[in-house]
């Protein structure tokens, strides 16, 4: 049920044609002539208000077979939005060599064209990847409004009627996805609103903690070994979410988020009841040749050892500790959370891709990974309770 034909020499669209143009186009079609995106002649239909063109002949260029009253109402929409934020648009888009019809083909200057392709009718996943394939092989990304039928099937969810339809957005850290008006989450998607990564500074940490005795004899000091658990990131666009760094202490490992921000978190548990904080510092194995960071006595300097520090049982405890909010180099991995991105009076995320090492990955010597943990996100402040007051 396409919504787009060839009249005589004039493209029309159905649903754009007043009245008096779409009874002249039912009048004068035959002699004139009307043929349809794929290149196979059609005619005019009306049916229970929606406007479209039927083909005279089966088509295997359109797919899907017979489209819902929603299907058209939603291309119908997507391109008249685009039109209105600066994006051209063209409804069923045919490939030079026919082999495919995008829904929508939208572009704008300096940017790849995108395929919208509404999917009411029941999909295969497999069908999703390859109709996807088929679009990137030809240098044309692809954005998926599927249906309840194909519900997480494809990248906005959408549902309702004809006259009112309604689409899901990702609103990011803070808010789970939620649907709104179509038109409006078009709108923000046409925008540029709704952006593929964030970008945060850290502003806390959890810091994990346990007493423990100094190994030298001659010191014997109490202190409080310590550890990064997890870093509290506030977005540039507002929102506010922690990534969790797992139980992680590699060996022989050069690069460690705890360095980052030892003086703030060593200063914080100096102003609380724990024992004084450990110290990051530069160590060398003469066994092993091998230079790395490990932590060392707060009174004699004393070097504690390594990997074993965590494996080893104690009565570790977590604790939310406030920074200077500061930016460190994240995975892609980490920030690649779809989100509502509204200009907070900061301006937009736009991440910038680190160079050299990432968090939550650490690296040796050698620049080689030492471990990539199984790190978690999820929406608000660190689950922790503060440091206990002196």
């Amino acid at each position: 049920m396409p919504l787009v034909a060839v009249w005589g020499s004039e493209r029309v669209e159905a649903w754009r044609l007043d009245d008096d143009s779409w009874a002249s186009l039912r009048a004068t079609y035959r002699e004139r002539g009307l043929v349809m995106a794929c290149g196979e002649p059609g005619g005019p239909v009306e049916r229970a208000g929606t406007r479209y063109f039927r083909h005279k002949a089966a088509c295997d260029v359109h797919e899907g077979g017979p489209e819902s009253p929603e299907h058209l109402a939603t291309k119908a929409l997507v391109a008249d939005v685009a039109r209105e934020h600066g994006w051209d648009a063209i409804v069923e888009a045919p490939a030079p060599d026919r082999s495919w019809i995008a829904d929508v083909m939208v572009s704008r200057p300096g940017a790849r064209s995108v395929a919208i392709e509404v999917q009411w009718a029941s999909q295969a996943p497999e069908e999703f990847a390859a109709r996807t394939a088929r679009y990137q092989r030809s240098e044309v990304d692809c954005v998926w409004l599927v249906g309840p039928k194909n519900r997480d099937r494809g990248l906005y969810n959408v549902c309702g009627t004809a006259e009112a339809l309604e689409m899901e957005i990702p609103m990011g850290f803070a808010q789970a996805s939620e649907f709104m008006p179509m038109r409006d989450a078009l709108t923000r998607w046409f925008r540029s609103e709704i952006r593929p990564r964030y970008e945060a500074v850290v502003d806390a940490v959890e810091v994990v903690s346990a007493m423990a005795k100094c190994h030298n004899e001659r010191c014997g000091a109490w202190f409080s070994f310590w550890w990064l658990g997890g870093l509290q990131l506030q977005t540039r666009c507002g929102q506010l979410g922690t990534v969790s760094l797992g139980v992680r202490y590699p060996t022989w490992a050069t690069d460690r988020p705890e360095s980052l921000f030892q003086g703030e978190v060593r200063a914080a548990i100096a102003r609380s009841s724990l024992p004084t904080a450990t110290e990051y510092r530069a160590a060398h194995s003469q066994k092993s040749d091998v230079d790395y960071v490990a932590q060392h006595c707060p009174r004699c300097r004393w070097h504690l050892g390594d990997g074993f520090i965590v494996a080893k049982r104690r009565n570790w405890t977590s604790y939310a500790v406030p920074v200077a909010p500061a930016r460190v180099p994240l995975d892609r991995r980490v920030t690649a959370v779809q989100h509502l991105c509204v200009d907070a009076g900061h301006g937009q995320c736009t991440p910038v891709d680190a160079d050299g090492v990432v968090f939550p990955a650490e690296r040796n010597e050698s620049g080689g990974l030492v471990s990539f943990n199984s790190f978690g996100t999820w929406p608000g402040p660190i689950d922790a309770d503060p440091l206990p007051a002196r």
